[in-house]
């Protein structure tokens, strides 16, 4: 009798472990908002591949500029869909620069993710954009959510010109959005760009304004600081040995893309993948913290940080949930579990 019970313990305690925080009846429909790069690539790979297993549905993919430009954005995300068969999921060309022009001039440095956003890597033959419709990105992000009321979750992973769009141009659609996830801005003032900001709020600093200030729910914020703090935990060395044989073809296309990027840098960073992550299973958030946020203009070294606004701490008044730290060895497994077959765990739509 006890060893029965022991046993129904086991089982009760593993299902438990096994059963993804995030996972409701109703499945999630999830528009990818994208910029390009390399770690968008990683972002996708990271949704396509477990889109049956925590219930979610890519419903489309709004390509930005950022990490590139707009159209090489396009082509990158057409590329990663070509290699896992799911061209079913439709790609939507959006904004191609930021709401005030002229954008700033880039550092010597260049792109981090090479002019193409993919290592400026040649590869054997293109995708076909011919399918690819002509309306515009915003458009279809507001007949999503009209046509789908309280489920739609929109993860952004570039600058927020798309996103801060739809709110000016719909703002009455707002409401029934369910979730917003955004890999940017920044906890303390750490930058990865000029001074005190992150690439993507800095890249366009009055539609992250616009975002931060507008939005009908909280936003769930994945910051650079967050992103730091991985980078023990995946050495490039890591990185490769875990993908060196490659079992579907998006694995081999980036292991060609970072083989290039990542030749003289020691840590991985597949910084939008993280908030992939996070957005499908919410037991992967070990420490996530609520606050009133706002994003600064004006600031000669602090335009496009995200600043945290510590005395404001009447809860009606919270407008961000920032992720301050990821289960790291569930993380890892994650990573690890996207080197398989793409349809070897996922049926839907292969």
């Amino acid at each position: 009798m006890l060893h029965s019970v022991g046993l129904l313990l086991l089982a009760q305690t593993i299902a438990v472990i096994c059963f993804p925080c995030s996972t409701t009846d109703q499945r999630r429909r999830i528009i990818v908002d994208q910029d390009g790069g390399g770690d968008d690539a990683w972002a996708l790979l990271m949704l396509l591949m477990n889109e049956n297993q925590f219930n979610v549905s890519v419903e489309a993919i709004t390509c930005t500029y950022g990490n590139t430009d707009l159209e090489n954005s396009v082509r990158n995300a057409a590329r990663i869909l070509d290699s896992l068969n799911r061209r079913d999921v439709p790609l939507f060309r959006g904004t191609s620069e930021r709401l005030i022009t002229p954008a700033p001039a880039r550092d010597d440095n260049g792109y981090f993710w090479g002019e193409d956003g993919f290592g400026d890597v040649v590869f054997d033959g293109e995708p076909d954009l011919t399918d690819i419709p002509d309306e515009h990105a915003v458009m279809k992000m507001y007949q999503l959510i009209r046509r789908y009321p309280g489920e739609i979750t929109i993860l952004c992973l570039g600058p927020l010109t798309n996103l801060a769009m739809l709110f000016k141009m719909f703002p009455h659609a707002k409401k029934d959005i369910a979730q917003i996830y955004i890999l940017g801005g920044n906890r303390y003032g750490v930058g990865n760009t000029a001074y005190a900001a992150e690439f993507n709020f800095l890249t366009d600093p009055e539609a992250a304004n616009i975002v931060v200030n507008n939005a009908p729910t909280m936003l769930n914020i994945v910051p650079w600081e967050t992103v730091l703090d991985l980078e023990r935990i995946f050495p490039i060395e890591w990185r490769f040995e875990v993908f060196k044989q490659p079992r579907n073809r998006a694995v081999q296309i980036l292991n060609e893309v970072e083989s290039v990027v990542y030749a003289n840098i020691s840590s991985w960073t597949p910084c939008d993948m993280y908030a992939a992550a996070v957005l499908l299973d919410s037991c992967l958030i070990n420490l996530e913290n609520r606050y009133k946020a706002d994003v600064e203009l004006s600031g000669r070294i602090t335009r496009g940080m995200l600043g945290i606004l510590y005395r404001e701490d009447r809860e009606h008044q919270f407008n961000v949930n920032i992720i301050d730290e990821i289960d790291e060895d569930a993380l890892k497994q994650m990573v690890v579990d996207l080197n398989r077959e793409p349809c070897e765990r996922n049926v839907r739509r292969c």
